[in-house]
């Protein structure tokens, strides 16, 4: 798990989250690269922090790292309207050195071609620090939520918007679990034969934990290759 930070106008705030992929490089969200404009931040804004579970708790300091990012690149058809291809990877300044508190998460290479609805009605879990109610404050703690993967039929007939091949969705169908407001960029991931796949990425949603919207992630399956031509 990666605390992404911004920086601007003499203030460093905690941003979006995202995912370790390998020694270089995080995996977030598309829409974290960009202001409420659509204009798109410069890649020194950012720092990134591994090994955290509580970002205000100095305890931890001893196995945590900090990174700044030298580039990014985001999905050339990204849209802010309907994010879609919502997905970027962060270039860090230097290799991660891997150890028990930080190690990359799995991407979802057996789930590449199989049918879009393999992964219903499974558990999944999505990480964050992201607020715990709509409106809230953001939580200094790492916290999980485990919920549901839904149709593709189920979560387009439920949205507003066409939910394309490019989204997965998870939730309960009353709501009572969500990703929210901070959780931006940050796994959705599942257990499958003693690993941690990252099947998708916190893209948007109805508020949060709305009875009958599902929170809509960017299907990390769908990118693997464009993943593997810039992990460069």
């Amino acid at each position: 798990m990666a605390a992404i930070y911004l920086s601007g106008k003499g203030r460093r705030e905690y941003w979006c989250g995202g995912s370790l992929i390998s020694r270089r490089y995080v995996m977030t969200a598309a829409h974290c690269t960009k202001d409420s404009r659509g204009k798109s931040f410069h890649p020194r804004q950012f720092t990134v922090r591994l090994g955290d579970t509580n970002l205000k708790s100095s305890a931890e300091a001893a196995h945590t790292a900090r990174f700044r990012v030298i580039e990014y690149v985001a999905h050339p058809d990204f849209k802010l309207n309907g994010y879609y291809n919502d997905i970027a990877l962060f270039k860090l300044d230097r290799p991660v050195n891997f150890n028990e508190y930080v190690i990359p998460v799995c991407l979802p290479d057996e789930y590449e071609g199989r049918p879009l609805d393999a992964l219903v009605g499974r558990t999944s879990s999505v990480i964050g620090w992201g607020v715990t109610s709509y409106g809230g404050r953001e939580s200094s703690q790492l916290r999980s939520a485990d919920m549901p993967v839904w149709s593709q039929s189920g979560c387009d007939n439920a949205y507003f918007q066409p939910i394309q091949e490019m989204f997965i969705c998870a939730g309960f169908t009353d709501g009572r679990k969500d990703a929210c407001q901070g959780d931006s960029g940050g796994p959705l991931v599942y257990f499958e034969n003693g690993r941690w796949m990252q099947i998708g990425i916190v893209s948007f949603g109805n508020r949060c934990a709305q009875a009958g919207y599902p929170g809509v992630y960017t299907r990390t399956a769908n990118f693997l290759p464009w993943i593997r031509q810039n992990l460069i």
